[in-house]
């Protein structure tokens, strides 16, 4: 019987508890030491959950436990810097998303993490949805997938308010990520884009429409228009099957004969937040092995994903005076 896996956790917010629901329920890994820059909060969830060690530095961390791995589920404007200094412990690394909020801090990590022969995974947990999976088998049992539509809305004037200047400015990478990846989880790689970004408030672009040709031979399309009511959707085109998840936690599908059947999720995404149990398991098999396997994201992936991102909002167009102008007519 192979040994429990020991972990320490960096951050001690709401999604620290998502992940420590999970770690208590798997047999092969115990959190064992837990820090944060919130004193009370670590204390509170290392009692909660029965933690035994609750230190005031990542140094201390590291000292105090014997730990076979982290997990950095800090803030999106901490995130950086503190898996900058976790990567040097060269301890197999969890990293919550966005492990960055540029691209090229992603790609720096991704270095680092290489010449410290650090096992890394990004936590894409949307690619460990189970709906996700059937709805692939399904695609695949009727032969190829042709087609992937996805659409990112944002609804930002909800959000604007609660965000700081600088996490708007990088919304397309901190969250928008998780609908963008979407493209290259379903479709592959892209191999040629054609985009278009207008920009109505927010500088790098509250409105994008991008084509593209994946290498999987699938036509992707990504939607997202930030200011308009809406949600994040996903529709895969088949041959004879079309599979929807709208929104991204409930599947259907329509067959030839357009009768549509439901996706159910399985036991454990019923259970947990959506996806976080298996990749919980990818994590433990990332800390045995050392291997990174698909569906599971590393920071290199990541990386990908927000390069795409940037790719696809590199070109904004303002259009704030012909849309006023447009409003001054209806």
């Amino acid at each position: 019987m192979m040994k429990k896996i020991k972990v320490g956790l960096i951050g001690a917010g709401s999604i620290t508890r998502k992940h420590l629901d999970v770690i208590k329920d798997i047999d092969d890994i115990e959190a064992v030491a837990i820090t944060s820059r919130t004193r009370k909060k670590a204390e509170n969830l290392a009692s909660e959950y029965g933690i035994a060690i609750c230190v005031d530095s990542l140094d201390s961390l590291i000292k105090e436990a014997q730990l076979d791995a982290l997990m950095v589920l800090v803030s999106a404007d901490q995130i950086y810097e503190v898996t900058s200094k976790a990567i040097p412990y060269g301890l197999p690394l969890f990293i919550e998303k966005p492990p960055g909020l540029t691209p090229s801090d992603t790609k720096k990590l991704a270095a680092l993490a290489k010449e410290h022969s650090v096992p890394n995974m990004v936590g894409f947990n949307r690619r460990f949805y189970s709906i996700f999976a059937k709805g692939l088998e399904i695609i695949r049992a009727h032969g190829p997938l042709l087609g992937v539509e996805i659409q990112g809305h944002e609804r930002m004037w909800l959000r604007a308010a609660r965000l700081s200047e600088k996490d708007r400015y990088h919304w397309i990478f901190s969250n928008s990520t998780h609908t963008i990846d979407l493209l290259r989880f379903f479709g592959g790689e892209p191999e040629s884009i054609s985009s278009l970004a207008h920009k109505y408030i927010e500088p790098r672009g509250d409105q994008f429409s991008v084509q593209m040709e994946l290498n999987s031979g699938a036509i992707g399309h990504y939607s997202a228009y930030w200011y308009s009511p809406g949600g994040w959707s996903v529709v895969l085109y088949g041959y004879g099957v079309t599979v929807e998840y709208k929104p991204l936690e409930a599947g259907r599908w329509t067959d030839k004969n357009f009768v549509i059947h439901d996706i159910e999720p399985d036991e454990v995404d019923r259970a947990y937040k959506p996806g976080f149990f298996r990749q919980m398991q990818a994590f433990i098999k990332l800390v045995r092995n050392r291997v990174s396997q698909w569906p599971m994201l590393d920071l290199e992936g990541a990386y990908k994903t927000m390069a795409l991102a940037e790719q696809m909002s590199s070109n904004v167009s303002d259009k704030r005076e012909a849309i006023n102008s447009q409003t001054k007519t209806i």
